[in-house]
């Protein structure tokens, strides 16, 4: 079972290109050539990030879990996140 630190998970995806979008739960948006390309909406609770919420946010943001899981730790970079979309064809 994994589980994150919302707040830094936030922060890191907010290092890597993510901007926060506040409506009635905070969200995550990811854009790439003006077009919005993932929304994920993010805990707001403070709590961490369980494998529900996890697996969630990951299919949100087209994701493997293992990528996401590394995105979310910074073992992965905005560059490493480029290449999976491209790949997906979600660019």
């Amino acid at each position: 079972m994994a589980a994150l630190n919302s707040a830094k998970t936030i922060s890191n995806f907010l290092k890597k290109g993510f901007i926060s979008v506040n409506k009635d739960h905070k969200q995550l948006e990811f854009w790439h050539d003006n077009k919005l390309v993932v929304r994920t909406k993010v805990s707001h609770n403070g709590q961490d990030l369980n494998d529900y919420l996890i697996g969630a946010m990951q299919r949100q943001c087209k994701m493997g879990k293992p990528f996401f899981l590394e995105f979310a730790r910074c073992e992965k970079s905005f560059d490493d996140y480029l290449e999976l979309l491209r790949n997906a064809g979600a660019i």
